[in-house]
């Protein structure tokens, strides 16, 4: 398989990632805003705390993707 072929397969596999990732993201975002006030501070502090866990994974995937496709622009 050549180089580029690779590296989209990778970028499709990204693409994959960050959908899913994403949607996780908004779920727990739409909790959080709807239970705030009726759930317990220890049950919102764990979400949170996940909702900022996904949005470094949804950045570093972003930043990942943007490298592979500067390496494909050099091949």
């Amino acid at each position: 398989m050549s180089e580029e072929k690779q590296i989209e397969q990778e970028i499709g596999w990204y693409k994959v990632v960050f959908a899913v990732l994403s949607a996780i993201d908004i779920s727990l975002f739409a909790w959080f805003v709807r239970n705030y006030k009726a759930e317990k501070p220890m049950l919102l502090f764990f979400c949170f705390f996940g909702i900022v866990v996904v949005t470094i994974g949804i950045l570093v995937i972003n930043k990942n993707v943007f490298e592979l496709l500067d390496k494909l622009r050099e091949l």
